[in-house]
């Protein structure tokens, strides 16, 4: 389906749980920007005053009084979701209004889903330079999976066909899933390292421990699915001359600090560990513990 000037038509779907006013960020850019409708998917103990008075004919508040997890969420409203291309956005971000048009514009007729370069706002604390590290590695790696032509992966914003999120597992990287499944069907995943949205990173080393636990869980989770996720974590197993190729091309293309580095090998190694034990031992990652944030 699309619209009367040619263009796709676009829905933007915004996650946000105990977000607080962080939220108004990326729900005021949608709204700012030309998609054609708008779900605010959100609830918990801290939501924004602000929502309650937001009125727009493309906007629809869908509070969830029970937190039921993302891709449940996600499932209890797809049907209704009349966008030929659809934006999963996390309620924590910020990015400029015009990253909509250029996500629509970088489909083609083989596109599956775009992924932009995700950039912390905060990286005060020793913690917070730790994540922020983990993020530039994420970007070296999908620029250049993304020029191996090799499936790349997920981020805190992507840009999907509607037709990708029909049945969707419970998965909890929905985000790497979705892009394995364009993949197998035969679809590019287009990395888009010149576009990029903000995020925050833990401030707490525990918090961030947390975070790369489940994000390694839900890896696992994929690759037991008979999927290769091909991230780092997992490349040092299975490819580790492209794992190597990945890291040196890391080194010398970015700014870094050995003790920042030791720090993010350290949690990385411990959230992968614990995320295998976590694994063994059957536990439930879906409903994570919230990361206390400052709005």
């Amino acid at each position: 389906m699309e619209g009367g000037d040619g263009k796709m038509k676009k829905t933007a779907i915004i996650f946000s749980y105990n977000d607080g006013d962080l939220v108004l960020s990326p729900l005021q850019s949608v709204l700012k920007s030309d998609v054609d409708q708008v779900f605010l998917l959100y609830g918990g103990e801290s939501i924004s005053k602000d929502i309650a008075r937001m009125e727009d004919t493309r906007l629809i508040k869908v509070m969830e009084r029970e937190r039921k997890g993302k891709v449940n969420a996600l499932n209890s409203i797809v049907a209704n979701v009349f966008g030929d291309i659809v934006f999963l956005v996390s309620g924590d971000v910020s990015f400029d209004p015009s990253l909509i048009r250029k996500c629509e514009n970088s489909f083609t007729g083989t596109t599956g889903v775009a992924v932009v370069k995700v950039i912390p706002s905060n990286s005060g604390t020793l913690t917070e330079r730790v994540g922020a590290l983990m993020w530039e590695m994420h970007d070296v790696q999908m620029d250049y999976l993304s020029k191996m032509g090799t499936n790349v992966h997920g981020g805190e914003f992507i840009c999907v066909r509607k037709e990708l999120l029909w049945n969707l597992p419970e998965v909890i990287n929905e985000d790497a899933f979705l892009c394995l499944r364009a993949a197998q069907r035969g679809l590019s995943v287009n990395y888009l390292n010149d576009e990029e949205v903000h995020n925050f990173v833990p401030a707490n080393p525990f918090d961030l421990l947390q975070q790369r636990r489940r994000v390694n869980f839900g890896h696992i989770e994929i690759s037991k699915m008979g999927l290769d996720p091909r991230i780092m974590d997992t490349l040092v197993f299975s490819d580790r001359s492209l794992f190597l190729k990945i890291f040196v091309t890391f080194l010398k293309r970015k700014r870094w600090n050995p003790f920042i580095l030791f720090g993010a090998i350290l949690i990385e190694a411990v959230g992968n560990l614990s995320a295998r034990m976590d694994y063994l031992f059957g536990k439930d990652h879906r409903k994570w513990a919230m990361v206390k944030r400052q709005s």
